[in-house]
């Protein structure tokens, strides 16, 4: 019973998540024409919303994932076969998360979503880094600390399963 409680708890904050990242945009960059909800926001979530979560800092969610987003944008304005530039931008964000320690996960999907996505991602240019990167990722964060209060609440002490 504990468990389908939390399964439901979890299932409707990622719904609620969700939908502030959506209208967080529209409201903050009045981008009614187009929604920029990106395939790592889905991997962020899991991580987050999942019965067994993995806990990442802030600091190393931003790092990672702006860091991520940065070389993406760089080698996708770089004129280099297509192969070389998904290889290289997944080499270089590995090599940087390795250099300072801040290992996440979806930042390797951020990273290659300039290379991947459509015109509009890709005329974002470093804009791409913060939004939808960063905005998207602090909401996902902020939803996984209600999350974090929850389990305290429900369990007495902070539990992540």
């Amino acid at each position: 019973m504990n468990s389908l409680v939390l399964n439901l708890i979890n299932y409707i904050l990622t719904i609620v998540c969700f939908l502030c990242i959506y209208f967080f945009h529209q409201f903050i960059f009045k981008s009614s024409e187009t929604t920029f909800i990106i395939a790592a926001f889905g991997a962020s979530a899991v991580l987050v919303f999942s019965n067994k979560p993995q806990n990442h800092s802030l600091l190393k969610i931003a790092l990672s994932s702006v860091s991520a987003a940065l070389i993406g944008v760089f080698f996708q304005d770089l004129n280099l076969d297509f192969v070389f530039k998904v290889t290289l931008t997944i080499s270089s964000c590995i090599l940087l998360m390795n250099l300072f320690n801040s290992s996440y996960p979806p930042a390797g999907a951020i990273a290659i979503i300039p290379l991947l996505s459509n015109v509009e991602i890709q005329n974002l240019g470093y804009l791409y880094a913060l939004y939808p990167t960063l905005t998207g990722l602090l909401l996902i964060y902020s939803f996984s600390q209600i999350k974090l209060k929850i389990n305290t609440i429900y369990y007495g002490k902070p539990k992540n399963n």
